[in-house]
């Protein structure tokens, strides 16, 4: 009985592991720059590299890379305690939220650099 209650515990434990794995190599399908992004479909990923220049209000900022600006939108959640200045050079990670008028991304997540 004892074999069979602990046969059973580890193949649920096989069951689970997938659940914990993840992809770490290169993001090559993503947009890399404002200029791209402005012109991406609704729901692209991003990657962007640059500053965070101004609050705009409400979540909303500009966001200005080599290429141009872009509104982006950032939960507050989503600083996840990272403090930025306009000086200071960000990377983005979000996706394409073009169902407005104008494009603006909609950030996961915000690393400094």
């Amino acid at each position: 009985m004892k074999k069979t209650i602990l046969a059973l515990l580890v193949a649920c434990s096989f069951v689970n592991a997938p659940a914990f794995a993840a992809f770490n190599g290169p993001e090559t399908n993503s947009i890399n720059t404002v200029a791209s992004a402005n012109e991406a479909a609704n729901d692209s990923f991003v990657i962007l590299t640059g500053n965070i220049v101004e609050s705009l209000g409400n979540e909303t900022y500009l966001f200005k890379d080599d290429t141009g600006s872009i509104q982006i939108e950032i939960d507050d959640e989503d600083w996840m305690g990272v403090d930025v200045t306009p000086t200071d050079r960000v990377v983005i990670r979000g996706e394409v939220d073009s169902e407005w008028t104008t494009p603006s991304i909609d950030v996961d997540s915000v690393k400094k650099i």
